[in-house]
């Protein structure tokens, strides 16, 4: 047993990465949709090229969601990831059609035996090109299956 949990932590702090993604208008309006979002910016391309971002913009929820659907998949494949935080910062509407970076490091890892498992906190975000869409920090729970 390491650390009173009964599994050694399978990545280091430091770990990073990286995945790229597309979205198209039809993803977008459809997560909105499944979200209970409503707001013509995710649906109505009329309404949306009218308005100051001049098409469909994703979400909130949808950018957030990304950046923690990666953390719970991608850090540590065959454990368990319970999210538990993300404070995040919307830099720039998320665009259908855009090549986005999902990137993300691990900043800290911390022994909890009381909850059989370990504290892990994520660094990173979402780019398009150079132009950050989101930046956060999230914090999970990591256990095993």
């Amino acid at each position: 047993m390491t650390n009173g949990i009964g599994f050694e932590m399978p990545v280091e702090t430091g770990f990073t990465f990286e995945k790229h993604i597309r979205l198209t208008a039809e993803e977008i309006s459809e997560f909105a949709g499944l979200a209970g979002d409503m707001n013509p910016m995710h649906h109505d391309e009329k309404t949306a090229k009218a308005s100051r971002f001049g098409g469909i913009v994703a979400s909130g929820p949808h950018s957030s969601a990304l950046f923690m659907g990666s953390f719970a998949t991608d850090l540590a494949p065959g454990y368990l990831m319970m999210g538990m935080n993300i404070d995040a910062q919307f830099r720039e509407p998320l665009r259908p059609d855009t090549d986005l970076t999902l990137h993300w490091t691990l900043k800290a890892i911390i022994p909890k035996p009381r909850l059989s498992g370990y504290i892990v906190t994520i660094e990173g975000g979402i780019k398009n090109g150079e132009n950050d869409i989101l930046l956060a920090t999230a914090t999970g729970l990591l256990i095993e299956e």
